[in-house]
């Protein structure tokens, strides 16, 4: 899963230096996670890249950067890899949401544009693409728990969900994490 996240970023990089030229500037981050902010009266969350030492990083818009995004993980199920007897293979199967956000009077591309163009091209063909998501305010509340963010109105936000599934050999997964 994170090889296929390294190479979507650098994938996207590539199409906004295509796009845009060297000089556009842009932020993007790997796998974030919901960090659970609590005040006196309300229990919040917001994305953020949490590092070893526990430090976290904001993912979402900056004004320095004219389009960001990040990973976050939805949802990992497992299955048996269909085989003839023998196979003692397993698969993964990640559930991943990409959320971008822009500036679109920087780009001078509306989000269906930034998806069709930038976004989508960069999913490899080993991730399947599920759904892309256009509505901000529906995207902002699965990010934004109990925080009234408010995007501004040349700033554009969407998500793109989509699967990566991972064989594996659980009998060799165990002899390397015991």
């Amino acid at each position: 899963m994170n090889g296929i996240i390294d190479d979507i970023n650098a994938q996207i990089e590539n199409a906004i230096r295509c796009l845009f030229g060297d000089e556009m500037p842009f932020l993007g981050f790997t796998l974030a996670k919901p960090v659970q902010i609590t005040d006196d009266t309300t229990d919040m969350s917001m994305p953020a890249i949490i590092d070893n030492n526990g430090e976290c990083h904001y993912v979402f818009t900056d004004d320095s950067y004219a389009i960001g995004w990040y990973h976050r993980l939805l949802s990992r199920n497992y299955s048996a890899k269909p085989g003839f007897g023998d196979n003692n293979l397993d698969v993964k199967n990640d559930e991943i949401l990409l959320v971008c956000w822009g500036l679109s009077n920087v780009l001078q591309m509306q989000a269906e544009e930034v998806e069709s163009k930038v976004i989508v091209p960069s999913i490899p063909g080993n991730a399947l693409l599920v759904s892309s998501n256009f509505d901000a305010k529906s995207v902002l509340s699965g990010e934004f728990r109990n925080i009234n963010y408010l995007n501004k109105p040349e700033e554009f936000i969407f998500s793109v969900k989509y699967r990566v599934q991972t064989a594996f050999n659980r009998k060799c997964k165990n002899k390397l994490t015991s």
